[in-house]
């Protein structure tokens, strides 16, 4: 009987374990019109910067779909996005970090991490 109540009583402690953490990332819904807005900035702005090196013919960088998405609440909101992209046509993965704060003007958004996967 003992065990049994014991057991009861660390129950409520590993499900607040397993919900993020206080500052951490947390799941978010990749239908949010919040994450397919970060999630197109991160396609345009990863597109313009892979332009700027001159010695690559301009890419076509295309969202495909959102994988994943979560954020975390800081000066603004990050998103942390697992995408599927079209480059140039060819199916890959990655992962960006778009920083959004709704006081920056004009441009709200900023490409932190772009990472190929």
């Amino acid at each position: 009987m003992a065990a049994l109540l014991l057991w009861t009583a660390a129950c409520p402690v590993t499900g607040l374990a397993q919900q993020s953490r206080a500052g951490g990332y947390a799941r978010a819904p990749v239908t949010h019109k919040e994450v397919a807005a970060a999630a197109a900035f991160a396609i345009k702005a990863q597109q313009n910067a892979m332009q700027d090196k001159k010695d690559m013919e301009p890419p076509k960088l295309e969202l495909a779909l959102i994988l994943q998405a979560e954020q975390q609440v800081v000066a603004g909101m990050n998103y942390r996005l697992k995408l599927k992209v079209k480059l140039n046509g060819k199916e890959q993965t990655a992962e960006a970090i778009v920083w959004w704060q709704a006081w920056r003007k004009p441009e709200p958004y900023q490409l932190t991490s772009w990472t190929w996967k």
